[in-house]
């Protein structure tokens, strides 16, 4: 049991590690406002110009969310590669046990983040766990009845206590 508790810190040590990587990666290559050429097998060529206003639509949320999404993707392709490739049972049944879990922290956060927009709010991330959820919501400020209104969605939806969850704005 110590084993695979201590193997879970490591992928979400690794995952955390992943993500940030990639958050970098993804400012670096904002930054780089050229025009890039991808020539496949002397066919056809594919010529992505870098488009200001398209690059202006692409907000914060919209693109945690896709680097959420592919960092999910990434460790569910290791865990059914454990699932597939596993000699031993226990970490077979572990494997998909983890992806089961993955599955439904994915569809927990996305019910309140529909949820929480639903409330008027422009748009919102929430970020799971077993015992804490932090929230961003899209607004400049919050005052305290939305930030109230928000923990009463995710206090419905988990059995998150108020105290652990944490709320917060971004324009």
């Amino acid at each position: 049991m110590f084993i695979v508790i201590n193997s879970l810190k490591k992928w979400s040590l690794v995952c955390f590690c992943l993500l940030l990587v990639m958050m970098i990666s993804s400012m670096v290559l904002k930054e780089h406002q050229e025009q890039v050429k991808a020539d496949k097998s002397n066919a056809m060529q594919v010529v992505k110009v870098f488009d200001p206003e398209i690059q202006a639509k692409i907000d914060f949320f919209t693109e945690y969310r896709l680097e959420r999404d592919k960092l999910r993707s990434e460790h569910s392709d290791l865990l059914r590669d454990t699932i597939k490739n596993s000699s031993s049972e226990e970490d077979r049944h572990n494997a998909q046990e983890n992806v089961m879990k993955m599955v439904q922290e994915k569809q927990r956060e996305t019910e309140m983040e529909n949820l929480i927009k639903a409330k008027g709010f422009a748009d919102a991330l929430v970020f799971y766990r077993e015992n804490s959820v932090n929230a961003i919501v899209k607004a400049n400020t919050l005052t305290k009845d939305e930030v109230i209104q928000v923990a009463d969605v995710i206090c419905r939806m988990t059995s998150v206590k108020q105290e652990d969850i944490t709320i917060s704005a971004k324009p």
